[in-house]
């Protein structure tokens, strides 16, 4: 383990609570042990799937409380943050960032200003006589030789993956595939997170979990059993279609202004050669502007997308659109980058519809 000063710890780190509720306060090592390992797994997993595995950090056990079973782990950053910000200011990573933890991109930077200026006004030491010394500090205090800005990043940035590794752990299997955890190592997360439920499951004294220093467990055992299912592995056969993404101009004709909805009924439109074609909208910012009424709706909308389809049998299936680029002539957005789409789709291909060519969009639905 790298050698971290006292002073230097805090600044850096921020703390994962797993709270037990057991009689006697006390907890079977292996049941410790375990839960703890599968903390680390998860945010390994993170590292790995959104940051390029570019955070540097360690995990470490913190002694629990008197009086109750707070099992506390610190999560020590020591560099990397750079890739947490990039990837929270993405389209996919503010998805992402906001599913787990809660709390939008636009909310975290509020929180980390706030907390860096707090910071700031602790460090500040009241100004002394001339040759007047504070005991103990002549020769035993190490100065800081890290910037306070790089300082806060780190804590910052500590914040943000422990708030991920949280929901990860607490929220429910439903949450958890409405957010999507198909891509990157995520899969490797939802086993880590079985692992854990499982473990907490072979101990029967605990009763219930939670994931705060309060006495507030939101998950009792009978909801143990669902959390231990890890998600199915595809074999290599049955790997799915290449994604292509293109963009293109369709009308719609037939609308589906309910999000929630899309999966039951889609949208209905026609290409750019006036072939009917079915698809979802998953662009956040274009579901915002509907909920604020912010788009001027015609009888027949155009719009411009990035969508994305799968090619199986010679025909597109699973139309996603992506991002809505314009609708009815307005510019709502650009095209996501190739970083951005890969996060979200994996690897992919891109392809263009030349006009006065037949279009893969053909008359059937999915």
């Amino acid at each position: 383990m790298t050698v971290v000063s006292p002073w230097e710890f805090d600044a850096r780190s921020d703390r994962l609570f797993i709270h037990f509720d057991v009689d006697d306060h006390f907890l079977r090592l292996d049941t410790f042990i375990a839960t703890a390992e599968s903390a680390r797994k998860v945010i390994e997993a993170l590292d790995a799937t959104f940051f390029q595995g570019t955070l540097e950090y360690e995990l470490i056990v913190l002694p629990p409380e008197d009086g109750s079973f707070l099992s506390k782990l610190a999560l020590w950053v020591s560099g990397g943050v750079a890739s947490v910000f990039a990837f929270m200011n993405s389209d996919v990573g503010s998805a992402y960032v906001e599913g787990l933890t809660g709390k939008p991109p636009a909310e975290w930077a509020q929180e980390i200003g706030r907390d860096h200026r707090e910071q700031i006004q602790s460090n500040k030491e009241p100004a002394k006589p001339e040759g007047e010394e504070t005991p103990g500090t002549s020769d035993s205090v190490e100065p800081r030789s890290v910037p306070e800005d790089e300082e806060a990043a780190c804590r910052s940035g500590a914040r943000i993956v422990v708030a991920m590794t949280r929901g990860m752990l607490e929220k429910s299997n439903d949450e958890l595939t409405k957010i999507g955890m198909e891509i990157g190592d995520l899969p490797d997360a939802l086993d880590a997170r079985a692992e854990f439920y499982t473990a907490c499951i072979e101990d029967r004294d605990v009763k219930r979990i939670g994931f705060s220093q309060e006495d507030d467990f939101p998950i009792p055992r009978n909801q143990f059993p669902e959390r231990t299912q890890k998600p199915a592995r595809k074999e290599k056969d049955d790997e799915p279609p290449e994604w292509t993404v293109t963009i293109e101009s369709i009308y719609v004709t037939s609308p589906n202004w309910d999000e929630e909805d899309q999966k039951a009924r889609q949208w209905k439109g026609k290409d750019s050669i006036r072939r009917d074609c079915y698809f979802v909208i998953e662009d956040a910012e274009f579901w915002r502007l509907v909920k604020r009424k912010d788009l001027h709706v015609e009888v027949l909308d155009n719009l411009k997308v990035q969508w994305a389809f799968q090619v199986a049998d010679g025909r597109p299936k699973n139309r996603r659109v992506l991002r809505v680029l314009e609708f009815n002539g307005d510019k709502l957005a650009e095209p996501l980058a190739p970083d951005a789409i890969k996060a979200l789709l994996g690897d992919f291909t891109t392809g263009e519809t030349p006009r006065g060519q037949p279009s893969l969009f053909d008359d059937s639905g999915d």
